[in-house]
């Protein structure tokens, strides 16, 4: 029972991961089109500094399912929240300084991630709500 619930909840995190990533893919294609190619590979590189350090962490933390896991669950996502925002920094300053990017696009890019991220979470989870809430009325009514 463990294991299935883990595996749901690590497929959950990943699918809201790869929608970000998507959300980063689509923002870059689109400063492609309005701006050119280093533009759109600017906002690329932002998100992916952003995006791949939230996949590592996604890998590390949901790990752990179940009450008799709550401690270590909690402190991997400490720990997993400081390594990613650790991750995401030192990528965003190799980007911006090794990488021929503009730096405007570049920010776009990495505050688009986090956006896009938000966007997935309220979406999937407010989806969820209204799923609960219908199945709620099918069984009462």
């Amino acid at each position: 029972m463990a294991t299935s619930l883990r595996k749901l909840i690590q497929h959950e995190a990943y699918h809201l991961v790869v929608l970000q990533l998507f959300g980063v893919i689509l923002l870059a294609v689109i400063a492609l089109l309005i701006k050119g190619k280093i533009s759109g590979f600017s906002v690329f590189a932002g998100g992916m500094a952003y995006g791949l350090p939230n996949l590592v962490f996604v890998w590390r933390v949901f790990r752990y399912s179940g009450a008799q896991q709550m401690t270590q669950f909690m402190v991997a996502f400490f720990i997993g929240e400081m390594v990613k925002l650790f991750l995401s920094a030192i990528l965003f300053i190799v980007i911006v300084k090794y990488l021929p990017v503009s730096l405007l696009s570049v920010l776009v890019g990495f505050i688009g991630a986090i956006i896009s991220f938000w966007i997935v979470c309220m979406w999937h989870f407010s989806r969820q709500d209204r799923l609960k809430h219908r199945c709620r009325q099918g069984v009462s009514g």
